[in-house]
Parts: structure tokens; C-alpha cells; sequence
């Protein structure tokens, strides 16, 4: 009896479910679609409800407003550039993220790090 009790206590204190990401803040993302590299630096802002905002400076010159959303411990932004919409699918993981790239039917690859809140 002591050892049921023991695992619903235990039990207890696990989360229900995955904390959804917090992307609020700002970011350097690097990444590559083909050999063609794509460098961000974006200020991001994550409302409560899960949407996802922003601005990125793209390659270094030309800048971009994001809209997206997050769910559970991934989310998905896009933003659109020279006519070209670009797609990031991915995974957070304490200050850095990963995932992947899609635009125009191509796919890459990137990795983030949070520089600041």
C-alpha cells in the first residue's frame, strides 16, 4: 500500500503535459536551403495566446515582419522576401533552437540561438 502511494505521489509532480515554447526575445538563426545560405537576426514577441510576431533583418540588409504560432514544445513561423515565402518548422531547447526550412519546394536546414530577452 505504501509503494501505490508512493507512485501517485511521485505521479503528481510531473507536468500534464509539454510546456509550450517561449520564443519572446531576440535571435540569430543560421541556415541553408541548397547552398544558399539564410542568416536572420529577429526580435521576436510571443503572445499568451501562442502567436508568434516579430521582425528579422534577412542576410543582413533586407527586413521582414514573421507571423506564426507555437505549440507544445515546437512552433512555425514564416515570413515572405523578395516574393519568396520562407517556412521555419522547429524545435526549442533552453536558449537554442533547430529545424526545418521550406520555400518555393525546397527544403533546409537551421539552428538559432537566443541573444537576448
Amino acid at each position: 500500500m505504501k509503494l501505490i502511494g508512493l507512485v501517485v505521489m511521485t505521479l503528481s509532480f510531473l507536468p500534464a503535459g509539454m510546456a509550450p515554447v517561449d520564443l519572446s526575445g531576440n535571435w540569430t538563426i543560421d541556415g541553408d536551403v541548397q547552398g544558399n545560405p539564410v542568416g536572420l537576426t529577429c526580435a521576436v514577441q510571443q503572445s499568451a495566446d501562442l502567436k508568434i510576431t516579430g521582425k528579422c533583418q534577412i542576410n543582413g540588409s533586407e527586413n521582414a515582419d514573421i507571423e506564426g504560432t507555437a505549440k507544445d514544445a515546437t512552433f512555425k513561423f514564416a515570413f515572405t522576401v523578395q516574393g519568396y515565402t520562407l517556412t521555419y518548422t522547429g524545435t526549442l531547447e533552453g536558449e537554442t533552437m533547430s529545424g526545418d526550412i521550406e520555400v518555393a519546394g525546397a527544403n533546409g536546414k537551421f539552428t538559432g540561438k537566443r541573444t537576448g530577452r
